[in-house]
């Protein structure tokens, strides 16, 4: 971006009439680009992390290395710390990721050693390495029950035609046959 300025032309003149050197001269350099963060100006500069990352998730502190968050390139834990992304901190210092922390252990516990949840959280954690791009671990949760269930069901229906349409006819029928019986449910077992 080239910024020339010159005089008005109220006062320009052909003896006024600006030269080359002249537009030089007036050349201004456009300002650093700057992020602002509680009303102060933070230059966007790569920013530095240390070896051992301190964060705070969602209110929840964690910490690890900085090798173990871009342990996968592609993630999104990789591209926040990778520098090219201002990553706010917490009054203490931490870095802070606006996510609930509930399951973020489980995370790193994975971008450690391979280590997967427990089954009553293959849910949970599935939805935040959705969020967090981690391809890795959706991959082996994917194979985990009740993961692995839902696949397979979601397969078999994809080979019924007019799957949903057949469900919505035989809730209705349902709902008639309990009126009918002036019962306040009736029993269906659909897949």
């Amino acid at each position: 971006m080239v910024v020339v300025t010159g005089q008005s032309k109220a006062s320009a003149t052909p003896d006024d009439a600006m030269s080359s050197s002249d537009a030089e001269d007036d050349f201004q350099e456009p300002a650093t680009p700057t992020a602002t963060q509680a009303g102060q100006a933070l230059p966007l500069l790569p920013q530095q992390f240390p070896e051992v990352v301190p964060l705070n998730v969602g209110g929840m502190f964690f910490t690890t290395r900085l090798s173990t968050l871009r342990r996968y390139e592609d993630t999104m834990l990789a591209a926040m710390f990778s520098g090219r992304h201002y990553i706010p901190t917490d009054a203490e210092g931490r870095y802070f990721i606006d996510r609930d922390g509930t399951y973020f252990g489980d995370i790193l516990n994975f971008l450690r050693s391979g280590d997967l949840p427990p089954r009553e959280r293959v849910r949970s954690v599935y939805k935040e390495a959705q969020y967090y791009s981690i391809g890795p671990l959706l991959d082996n949760l994917e194979d985990i029950q009740p993961l692995k269930g839902e696949k397979v069901r979601q397969a078999f229906l994809g080979l019924m035609p007019y799957y949903k349409d057949h469900l919505e006819r035989i809730i209705e029928i349902a709902k008639l046959r309990a009126m009918q019986r002036k019962a306040r449910f009736a029993k269906l077992k659909v897949c």
